[in-house]
């Protein structure tokens, strides 16, 4: 019989990441990275990662977390 560490580490192995929930349609919004360098970024409210490759990139953010974005002044909706 395994101790409950055992089992706790399978449950978390099976659990995805926030980066890799699907953003539900409406409640995102695409938002440009307006400088030159390449970053990820953690969003406030959920958790997940945003790659910006630089000011031409462009990703669908969480409307939840694309209002901190936005406040930051890195960022504009496209």
């Amino acid at each position: 019989m395994g101790c409950c560490g055992q089992q706790r580490a399978v449950l978390v192995q099976g659990k995805p990441t926030g980066s890799q929930e699907p953003i539900i349609d409406g409640t995102s919004v695409n938002l440009r990275f307006t400088q030159q360098a390449a970053v990820l970024i953690r969003g406030p409210v959920t958790g997940r990662h945003y790659p910006f490759h630089g000011s031409t990139s462009t990703q669908r953010v969480d409307a939840r977390d694309a209002v901190a974005l936005l406040k930051s002044g890195y960022f504009q909706r496209t």
